[in-house]
């Protein structure tokens, strides 16, 4: 790759951030987030039948694990008296089954989902509960909420519906929240510290990687905001779009960072095709530079895990959807999810310019940093493999 034409796509990802910061500024600040669910009131005695319903993709995370955990644990050990009689029901059902096809889309699940479903009176009702899913590590509030909307569904009282701790919040904070607890949630922190090794492989070079840094959360803002854009402006199906990024999650992420921690390893310099391909690659990873960052932070991006998807698309988007401005929202989002990765590579920087008078040593040191990066990524290489693997147990 030329000079030019690198100089040049650094130029398109600056003006990307530029224009998506611009946007992010001009926003409705004012809109407060909202959950977004249905209310429910069906009189006491017209309620016949509660369901509890759990959706899970086949590919599962520690949180949507938790999540079903919490909610059977509840059913059976607070409410089995109703249970035994048939009034109360707890379902955990795989989206991937074509015989939850009808349901899924009925309730327009968007990936790992816990919903509330009453019959009675010749009507049927449903309310997702959202707030479990920030709350998915603590078990006692966790619990504490997924009996409250099964009680309240059971004697049949008016709910208000599920309130989210962030509704009252103002809209474009709640985005950069939501963008927050992504980046520190299991499977997204896998890839930001999988991210972090890559941007600081050249820490004798402090300005490189605090750049490479701003690149990579450039391009996760970029990737959130084409997502955002095409839900919001063109009216595509969230749960589809989302389902479709767990799918590539699953089967791609994995792979493809053992692959590219191997060559960083200079392992693939076996002779196929008398290695010609793999020289090629390597040559161009490593020409790539800040671009690399750009576009790495692209992929990690669109590798949703339930968790994330959950939070955009189930959380995001509606509250996009229903304020004014919403397409700067997934933006903000994006800087969320990428702002520890700018942190840390900060503090990085800093700490090797206290080292400066030892400069010649980390420069003789920088293929270990290199080296680092490759283990680093075919670990969580192989955390997303066990995970896919898991999921067919």
């Amino acid at each position: 790759m030329s000079k030019v034409v690198k100089l040049t796509l650094l130029a398109v990802c600056l003006a990307c951030l530029a224009v998506m910061v611009t946007v992010c500024g001009f926003v409705g600040g004012h809109d407060t987030a909202e959950s977004g669910n249905t209310r429910i009131w069906i009189p006491p005695h017209d309620v016949e039948k509660v369901e509890l319903l759990y959706f899970h993709p086949r590919f599962r995370c520690v949180s949507c694990n938790n999540v079903e955990k919490f909610a059977r644990e509840v059913a059976e050990d607070e409410f089995g008296k109703e249970m035994k009689d048939g009034k109360l029901v707890f379902k955990s059902l795989d989206i991937d089954d074509p015989e939850n096809k009808d349901l899924v889309r009925e309730l327009d699940i968007t990936g790992s989902s816990l919903y509330i479903v009453v019959s009675g009176g010749g009507k049927r009702e449903h309310r997702e509960i959202k707030s479990v899913w920030l709350n998915w590590n603590n078990r006692e509030k966790c619990k504490e909420i997924i009996s409250t909307e099964i009680e309240t569904a059971l004697t049949g009282v008016k709910s208000q519906g599920d309130t989210l701790p962030l509704a009252g919040v103002p809209v474009v904070l709640a985005a950069f929240i939501l963008g927050l607890l992504t980046a520190i949630s299991p499977c997204p922190l896998a890839t930001n510290i999988a991210a972090l090794s890559y941007v600081s492989k050249k820490l004798d070079n402090r300005k490189y990687t605090v750049l490479a840094s701003v690149l990579y959360t450039a391009g996760r803002m970029l990737a959130y905001s084409i997502i955002g854009a095409l839900l919001i402006l063109i009216g595509l199906s969230a749960s589809r779009v989302s389902l479709f990024f767990q799918d590539y999650a699953d089967k791609i992420l994995g792979p493809l960072l053992i692959f590219f921690g191997l060559v960083m390893l200079d392992v693939l310099k076996f002779s196929l095709f008398k290695g010609r391909i793999t020289a090629a690659i390597q040559e161009r990873i490593g020409d790539w530079g800040l671009v690399s960052s750009f576009l790495l932070g692209i992929l990690f991006a669109l590798a949703f895990c339930p968790y994330s998807a959950i939070l955009f698309f189930g959380m995001l988007v509606p509250i996009a959807l229903a304020s004014t401005g919403g397409i700067g929202f997934p933006a903000i989002y994006g800087f969320g999810t990428g702002l520890p990765v700018i942190l840390f590579a900060v503090a990085l920087s800093l700490g090797v310019s206290e080292l400066g008078k030892h400069i010649l040593r980390i420069q003789k040191f920088e293929k270990y940093f290199r080296w680092f990066a490759g283990v680093v990524f075919i670990g969580v290489g192989v955390y997303y493999l066990m995970i896919m693997i898991k999921s067919f147990f």
